[in-house]
């Protein structure tokens, strides 16, 4: 999946959930956390293999669910005995969405999925990528692009303008 598609099939769920359970939209730092949580495996794994070289595949350190998933429990058992544990659970739930986005093809294809042995690594020994680097796997179209200069600019912003608006409101910060 690309980056905008990562997004979407976590923040969609989010933003419905929200809007029925608290009848508003998701808060500014709650979308910053489901972008950089969308986002995280390939940010680790695309440079580590396609840059770098120092593994064979951008779906395999960080999109194993045998090192994502005792990281995530851990991190969320840290986050909660420090008061943030319904944000931990949300970067865990997007997290490992992103790794079920790129992986779903297991559904249909089981183990002959080319990828299949990347999800279970180091237990496994991972495939490596067919195409490894950026400009082979770049956007089919501008228009995937265009939504990410657009989108990714406007969650930021948003989060941003969030904070600063309510630090504010707190008297955290004097104008």
């Amino acid at each position: 999946m690309r980056p905008v598609e990562h997004f979407a099939v976590a923040v969609i769920p989010v933003l419905v959930y929200t809007v029925v359970r608290h009848r508003r939209l998701p808060s500014g730092p709650g979308l910053l956390l489901v972008l950089l949580a969308s986002q995280l495996p390939d940010i680790i794994d695309k440079p580590l293999a396609w840059t770098f070289g120092i593994i064979p595949s951008g779906r395999m350190l960080a999109h194993s669910v045998v090192v994502a998933v005792p990281i995530l429990v851990v991190g969320t058992a840290i986050a909660a005995r420090k008061g943030a544990g319904r944000r931990a659970v949300l970067f865990s739930l997007v997290y490992l969405a992103h790794i079920a986005g790129d992986f779903y093809q297991l559904l249909w294809k089981g183990r002959d999925a080319y990828f299949y042995p990347n999800l279970f690594w180091p237990l496994m020994e991972a495939n490596p990528d067919l195409n490894p680097s950026f400009a082979a796997n770049a956007p089919p179209n501008d228009m995937f692009i265009l939504v990410s200069l657009v989108v990714f600019p406007l969650v930021v912003l948003y989060g941003l303008v969030h904070v600063v608006l309510s630090r504010r409101q707190n008297g955290d910060w004097h104008s």
